[in-house]
């Protein structure tokens, strides 16, 4: 699948551009954060009163003026109330793909460097490749228009006399070609950005793979990726709400369910590589990952509060469970803030001594979580048993008080933990890591 992605990504955008990109000035890479615009977005830009409005605004009066437009057409030239319903129905579609692919943009813009050369090269180099100068992503949305055009005109005008009548008026073609464009453009939008998702996930699990010491991309970042790729599983789902405007041609609705299929697919997968990249550093993931205690941290109306805890890593996220009594429980119901240290000590050695602290919030499980996240509960403690067996064993015991057992949710809750700022220390050295 990678290969064909690769192939796909090297005919689209050419063998030198490749080079190009990855060898770019930094003069290039500001240039190309201020100038990430597609081609429907400049177009659109240049002609007044869109170009005085933002973005955001200009794409929500560009589709009500369509749907306007649209509408007095149709009653100019009597066409039937249910050809008005589809038409509204297709702008009702541009308009929610259109504020989906909004958020591109200005999150990619907004993005910081990771901390790790060559993931800084992979993402400066799918951005590039994402809003190229060229337009690629107008391609996939031709390859759809083209036959799509001469599919309706050509080989099979029922569908075009649902829509307008025997004999439409040439002003009502030209309209509804240019719904088409929106619609088909849009969709190779969708096919574009997924696809390079899925490439970017691939390659970023894979140099990720290769680290060293403190290379990372923010966990931030990494959450930021993951949400582009869900806005896509969604880009997808919107797509059968085309179904109604084609349901007399079967042909077109199995497309219809085939690009759904296609798009959430590569969406979805590329979500799940993204949420197997460590967001933390290799030195900082060994600490985490093979120590055994910590110490959290918490505070009330100025009054510190510290306990000793045993936790769990499942590489993504951190875990601790106490106590349903516990003060440190009752503290964070009251104030999430939490401050969570971990540190491995040689008392012979100052240089060999590592910690790192995690401040931030708390996520406290019950029971409003456990149909949403009923598996990832159940994985944490799972873990916890692997981890602590002799702990876990003592502490389900019954002879102790149900405070104490390990029940969870009725005398155990679990807790996770959410940084906002991690320091590290290696020797006697203070090191600050970008979340």
């Amino acid at each position: 699948m990678v290969l064909v992605i690769n192939n796909f990504i090297d005919c689209i955008t050419g063998a030198g551009f490749i080079i190009n990109a990855l060898h770019q000035s930094p003069n290039m890479v500001e240039g190309s954060k201020k100038e990430m615009k597609w081609i429907y977005e400049e177009i659109v830009g240049r002609i007044p009163p869109f170009s005085l409005l933002s973005y955001k605004y200009s794409i929500l009066l560009q589709l009500l003026f369509l749907l306007v437009l649209g509408l007095i057409l149709g009653f100019i030239f009597g066409l039937k109330p249910f050809s008005l319903i589809y038409g509204s129905l297709g702008i009702f579609v541009a308009v929610l793909w259109s504020l989906l692919i909004l958020q591109l943009g200005p999150t990619l813009r907004k993005f910081r460097a990771p901390l790790s050369r060559d993931e800084n090269e992979l993402l400066e180099r799918y951005k590039g490749i994402l809003f190229h100068r060229n337009h690629y992503e107008a391609i996939p949305g031709l390859a759809i228009f083209i036959p799509f055009m001469l599919y309706i005109f050509y080989y099979n005008q029922v569908l075009l006399k649902t829509w307008l009548g025997d004999a439409p008026n040439l002003i009502l073609l030209l309209f509804v070609s240019l719904l088409i464009w929106d619609i088909c453009y849009r969709m190779g939008l969708g096919i574009w950005t997924s696809i390079l998702a899925l490439w970017r996930s691939f390659e970023l699990k894979k140099i990720a793979e290769r680290r060293t010491e403190l290379e990372h991309t923010p966990y931030t970042e990494l959450r930021a990726l993951r949400k582009l790729d869900i806005n896509n599983v969604f880009f997808g789902l919107i797509s059968l709400l085309l179904i109604p405007l084609i349901k007399s041609d079967q042909m077109l609705v199995t497309m219809i369910l085939g690009f759904m299929l296609f798009i959430t697919f590569i969406s979805v997968i590329s979500a799940y590589i993204i949420s197997k990249v460590p967001w933390l550093p290799p030195d900082i993931y060994n600490l985490v990952n093979e120590s055994s205690f910590s110490y959290v941290g918490t505070s009330l109306k100025g009054v510190p509060h510290i306990t000793p805890v045993v936790y769990v890593f499942d590489g993504q996220r951190i875990f601790f469970n106490t106590s349903k009594e516990a003060k440190k429980l009752r503290i964070l119901r009251r104030n999430n803030k939490i401050a969570f240290l971990i540190d491995k000590r040689d008392m012979n050695n100052i240089y060999e001594n590592k910690a790192v602290l995690f401040t931030g919030e708390v996520k406290i499980y019950g029971l409003l979580d456990i149909p949403l996240h009923f598996i990832q509960m159940l994985r944490a403690r799972k873990l916890f048993l692997l981890k602590y067996p002799e702990y876990t064993k003592k502490y389900a015991s019954s002879q102790l008080p149900k405070a104490w057992q390990l029940t969870p949710i009725i005398a155990r809750i679990l807790v996770e933990v959410k940084p906002v700022k991690i320091l590290y220390w290696r020797g006697a050295k203070q090191i600050s890591v970008p979340v």
